[in-house]
């Protein structure tokens, strides 16, 4: 394994990594994206926020082997459905999923959705039930960062996607490969750290 995550404690509710030393709060991607510009939750609802947790508890436990898919009753399977479709045809292997990391030398931390084997690259990967951001891309360069403390694999060599699943049980994924999108990780790094 790589160098690996610093010392941290995850407050799941808060969505905090707290460093147990000092008490202070490290930085989190989502966090770090809103403060530079790249997010906008504007147009965050209750209802999106609600389904994108409940998506990506139904994912999760599918790629865990913890949920029947034929027998599960929740009014986001159609979303649960395209998941178990893209996975068919990527047939991934998974290292973790949803693990919280925090670098130990930038001081950031995050919890990448995937990280794992798909088609045969070490990859991160990344479920959305919206549409496509412009900060997409931006968000996995930042989750390989952190995936390069256990993949072994130098960030900018991790292949990144994004999963993008539909109400009508449909989805598709996009690679994300753009060399500057570490470019821009790198800057919103060091200015929010």
């Amino acid at each position: 394994m790589g160098e690996g995550s610093a010392v941290f404690r995850f407050d799941a509710v808060n969505h905090e990594y707290i460093d147990p030393s000092s008490g202070g709060v490290f930085p989190h991607i989502t966090g770090m994206l809103q403060q530079t510009g790249w997010i906008d939750d504007t147009w965050y609802t209750e209802e999106s926020s609600a389904r994108g947790r409940a998506v990506h508890r139904l994912t999760a436990d599918f790629d865990l082997g913890a949920i029947d898919v034929d027998t599960c009753v929740s009014r986001y399977r159609p979303y649960l459905l395209g998941h178990v479709k893209v996975h068919g045809m990527l047939s991934p292997t998974w290292y973790s999923i949803e693990e919280p990391l925090v670098h130990p030398k930038l001081h950031f931390g995050g919890r990448p959705d995937r990280i794992g084997l798909v088609t045969n690259l070490v990859a991160v990967f990344e479920i959305k039930t919206g549409p496509f951001t412009k900060a997409h891309p931006i968000q996995t360069a930042l989750q390989a960062i952190l995936a390069e403390l256990t993949t072994r694999v130098p960030a900018e060599s991790i292949a990144r996607f994004g999963e993008y699943l539909k109400p009508s049980g449909r989805g598709t994924v996009e690679r994300f490969d753009k060399r500057a999108d570490f470019d821009e990780a790198r800057r919103i790094i060091k200015r929010c750290t």
